[in-house]
């Protein structure tokens, strides 16, 4: 699950790379640093790892607090993770234990970059124009830089159906509605897929009985 997890990180992040395509980094850019100051953020995630397609809820009271829910499909019992301030818990089914001090210090550094709240090189990104997701309105960017590692698989070659990253902004709000990494033609069955909401409140708090 652990292998899960720092896949997750590396698919998360938006590596960048240099193109001579139509550039509109900027508009991407700003949507991230802007998701960054939400109060209150959710990232619903579906990826395909080594360990099998993975489901992964990831809660955000920023600047300091989150709630993790990891599941594998073919192992539905999830592990969840809490992080409060300078401290991190644990549950993977047998009761909460305090998570050891290195390990809740990869969990801080993980929540300070995936909930966007330090400045990140989104990347080069090309503008498609208006699209209709789930019944909303988005505006769609392909990235144009190169397509981050997947956790067991071989580093991708270049080639025309290399898979590519794709991310859609609300096209009221500004910010980042949801994320892909998928081949070009196939863009309905991502490899990566990642959606983002905003909820007007959350509340993530310490468990409760914690095992010594």
């Amino acid at each position: 699950m652990r292998r899960v997890l720092m896949g997750a990180a590396l698919l998360t992040g938006l590596a960048g790379a240099s193109s001579a395509r139509a550039d509109c980094s900027t508009e991407v850019q700003l949507a991230v640093q802007a998701q960054g100051k939400q109060r209150f953020l959710r990232k619903e995630t579906q990826l395909v790892s080594e360990e099998g397609p993975v489901n992964m809820t990831i809660e955000y009271q920023i600047p300091d607090r989150m709630r993790q829910i990891v599941s594998l499909v073919a192992d539905p019992k999830p592990v969840e993770t809490i992080v409060v301030g300078d401290k991190a818990w644990s549950n993977a089914g047998q009761g909460w234990k305090e998570v050891a001090e290195p390990e809740t210090q990869q969990l801080i550094q993980f929540m300070i970059k995936s909930s966007s709240q330090i400045y990140q090189d989104v990347g080069k990104f090309e503008c498609l124009g208006a699209e209709t997701v789930d019944g909303k309105q988005l505006r769609a960017y392909r990235g144009l830089d190169e397509a981050p590692n997947v956790p067991g698989k071989d580093p991708p070659q270049t080639q025309k159906n290399e898979a590519v990253r794709m991310i859609y902004l609300d096209a009221e709000t500004g910010l980042p509605a949801r994320s892909i990494f998928a081949r070009p033609a196939m863009l309905d069955k991502p490899i990566f897929k990642e959606v983002y909401t905003y909820p007007a409140e959350l509340k993530i708090e310490p468990p409760a009985n914690v095992k010594k």
